[in-house]
């Protein structure tokens, strides 16, 4: 196959501003009926979104007309829990607000392809792209049995930031699945969420200690444990996050935990009302859930 000028542009600028991979697939490869029997079996909880947002999902088109590629781009997030104090945080949002971030990276990577005039729309975990689907057919990895994007040698700590493009690059071929016979995240997962690959949000920790509306049942709250804000116990038993060599990409400090959070008491956190709850987590996702949220969190915890 003859070098592409356009993708070897995408290629080296995206590593220069930090990605660590970049795959392409096909906009229009068939995604089968998954997500609309999860979302028909009710296991989007009340994500309404995802029913609202399912028909752009499955046809690109209606979110770029003439869109022929889907660009996939990884970046890594910590590994480690960098909590001192009582209370675990999501590895994904211990530091700044990742859509934030990687959204002036993807408008930098967007004129790139302008220059050989592609039309894009950019997104990160933002907009109706099934961005798990398209990284596994862009070859990056595979979707595990906790429906995460599985990397060899790296594991799933990542973001997913997608950019679809008018622009016909060449493609990569899909990654087959490396799970074999392993169970892990599903026999580590606290409420029996994770099933064939399927992570049922109704059951989901990290659903109810964040994109929830409604106050978290009795024996969901009784499985929370040490948990202020998400979890992430399917990933912290999956051996490909084991620690090795080719897991020890440097971490954007931007998402790194700061101190004053790395530190802070559960009682502490708890008595942060409106204005200095938003002082305290300016600029993280957290801020999102609100005071409320995390002091339902905090009663719902064992700490």
């Amino acid at each position: 196959m003859l070098p592409c000028p356009a993708r070897q542009a995408l290629e080296y600028a995206a590593a220069a501003l930090g990605f660590t991979a970049v795959g392409v697939a096909d906009a229009h490869a068939d995604q089968g009926d998954r997500l609309a029997r999860f979302i028909a079996e009710g296991k989007h909880a009340d994500m309404d979104w995802m029913l609202r947002h399912l028909p752009a999902r499955q046809n690109p088109e209606l979110v770029l007309p003439g869109v022929k590629r889907v660009i996939i781009l990884t970046y890594e997030y910590a590994r480690h829990d960098a909590r001192q104090a009582a209370g675990s945080i999501a590895r994904y949002a211990q530091g700044e607000d990742y859509h934030k971030l990687l959204a002036g990276k993807l408008a930098d990577l967007d004129e790139t392809l302008q220059f050989y005039g592609g039309v894009q729309r950019c997104f990160s975990d933002s907009g109706p792209v099934s961005e798990r689907f398209f990284a596994a057919q862009a070859g990056l990895g595979w979707i595990g049995r906790n429906g995460l994007l599985i990397r060899p040698g790296k594991g799933s700590y990542c973001f997913l930031s997608s950019i679809l493009t008018t622009l016909e690059l060449p493609t990569n071929a899909p990654m087959r699945s490396h799970c074999g016979n392993c169970h892990r995240c599903e026999q580590a997962c606290p409420t029996g969420a994770l099933q064939n690959g399927c992570c049922d949000a109704r059951k989901c920790l990290s659903y109810w200690t964040i994109e929830a509306k409604s106050p978290t049942p009795p024996e969901i709250a009784q499985k929370q444990g040490n948990r202020l804000y998400g979890c992430d116990a399917c990933q912290e038993a999956c051996p490909w996050n084991a620690p090795g060599p080719g897991q020890q990409a440097a971490i954007d400090p931007h998402l790194l935990m700061p101190a004053a959070l790395s530190q802070a008491s559960t009682r502490t956190l708890g008595q942060l009302r409106d204005t200095d709850f938003d002082t305290f987590f300016a600029g993280s996702p957290i801020r999102r859930i609100g005071s409320a949220h995390l002091r339902l969190n905090i009663k719902n915890g064992n700490f």
